[in-house]
């Protein structure tokens, strides 16, 4: 089983774990950086100064994930045809004839 983890770290120094902070400019240009609570700090002072801070989301749970191995499909016999078998007829003589003619 293969399971894959991804983890956010800081930018600067590689540390973890790291939020993602992201600046736009009124003229539309924006950048954004993943930082350590250490160099996250001065955005955490602006972010305060604006009031209460928001909920953050909770971070969503690695569920491994089992890796199905594809099936091969058996090889099929071509399927019989289901038509009913021909009915013999029925042979009659000329005595088994002349006497349901008679009945």
């Amino acid at each position: 089983m293969k399971l894959k983890v991804e983890v956010l770290a800081c930018d600067i120094d590689k540390a973890y774990p790291a939020k993602t902070y992201t600046i736009t400019a009124s003229d539309g240009r924006s950048v954004s950086k993943d930082l350590c609570a250490e160099h996250a700090e001065p955005f955490e002072e602006w972010l305060e100064e604006t009031g209460p801070r928001e909920e953050p989301q909770p971070t969503p749970t690695v569920t491994p994930v089992p890796v199905q191995k594809p099936k091969v499909a058996a090889k099929q016999t071509p399927a019989k045809k289901t038509t009913s078998p021909r009915r013999r007829p029925k042979i009659t003589s000329l005595a088994e004839i002349e006497a349901s003619k008679q009945g």
